[in-house]
């Protein structure tokens, strides 16, 4: 069975989706505003809160130009380079959380983007690791991470299907077996004619011993309540305290009350989706009483009739014989009396 555990929650087939709010850098490098988003995450009830741990210097040149969302949502006034350094958290600044989370009783997970920034989350003895779309493809980084033993959580923006499966074999030649697949796509926001829930089918039959997730970039909720139906156990979503803030991803994140109902309706989703297995609830077993229809006499029958066509009607409630067996009860003989307007059993006919 495709299960896996991260501390004490287990991911799979059998089990609740993984609700993780991805607080990213929405925190602009205060470690006030990181707090108070991991205060939300735990009043919203999901399974953990995800930052991003990385060195500026190590992740990209000075002249990396900003992308195209990011020029639209950011200050004209600093390049990319500037803008991260002012949102990069230390050391220090990662134990506070982590052990902030810790008291909290949730998992606390970042995306390393740099060899050092992996060094550092080992030390804070993080669960797992989640390798961003930028780096599925960055096979000496994935095998980097694959040497700490533990899960991993591949997002797949911007890859085709050779692609992944390329990262997903040296994953698992790396000895690691403990891994979700996260469909993905890399923009803020994402289109909703961009989102392609579809691949999800895909990927479950692509890969069938693995968890399947979804990175959800959209606006609103719609494409992870899809995500769930799809039948996803790993869902992943920027969340922000305010989107006013100032910053690249605040524009594309739930706030408060959306990830509190981001939560709710997740769990709605995954009760009506039940099981694979069509009966009736036990309400539909007592609605049916009343619902369905029985065989009953339009005429007073006496003992010794013959049951004729017009002597039945097919009527409410469902106590009686199943309006299935009409015909097999025409011809049949009348043991006793029984007034018009009466739910036949079988006790009543030979």
């Amino acid at each position: 069975m495709n299960e896996i555990s991260i501390n004490n929650k287990k991911i799979g087939e059998i089990h609740p989706i993984f609700l993780i709010a991805e607080a990213g850098v929405n925190h602009n490098g205060d470690l006030s505003v990181a707090k108070k988003l991991i205060d939300l995450a735990v009043e919203a009830n999901v399974d953990a809160i995800k930052f991003q741990t990385y060195i500026t210097e190590e992740l990209l040149l000075p002249s990396t130009p900003k992308v195209e969302y990011q020029k639209v949502l950011t200050s004209d006034n600093e390049n990319f380079y500037e803008m991260l350094k002012k949102y990069e958290f230390s050391k220090k600044d990662f134990k506070v959380l982590k052990d902030y989370c810790d008291n909290k009783d949730i998992i606390f997970l970042s995306t390393p983007f740099d060899f050092t920034s992996v060094n550092l989350l080992e030390e804070l003895n993080v669960p797992c690791y989640k390798v961003s779309s930028g780096d599925m493809n960055n096979l000496p980084f994935l095998r980097y991470i694959c040497s700490k033993g533990k899960p991993i959580l591949l997002s797949t923006g911007m890859a085709t299907l050779d692609e992944v499966k390329e990262s997903v074999i040296v994953i698992k030649n790396n000895n690691i077996k403990n891994l979700i697949i996260f469909q993905c796509t890399t923009n803020y926001p994402t289109a909703y004619e961009d989102v392609n829930l579809n691949v999800i089918d895909l990927f479950k039959n692509e890969f069938p011993n693995d968890v399947i997730g979804f990175s959800d970039h959209s606006l609103g909720i719609t494409a992870s309540i899809g995500a769930a139906a799809k039948g996803v156990k790993a869902i992943e979503k920027h969340f922000t305290l305010n989107k006013e803030m100032e910053g690249p991803d605040h524009k594309a994140s739930l706030d408060p009350e959306e990830l509190k109902k981001w939560v709710i309706e997740l769990r709605n989703i995954e009760k009506s989706l039940g099981s694979h297995e069509k009966k009736p609830s036990k309400q539909e077993l007592e609605n049916a009483k009343i619902a369905r229809k029985s065989i009953v006499t339009m005429v007073n029958l006496k003992k010794g009739d013959i049951i004729k066509i017009t002597d039945l009607a097919i009527k409410r409630p469902g106590y009686g014989i199943s309006p299935k067996f009409f015909t097999k009860i025409l011809g049949r003989t009348i043991k006793k009396d029984i007034p018009k307007d009466s739910i036949i059993s079988w006790d009543y006919i030979e």
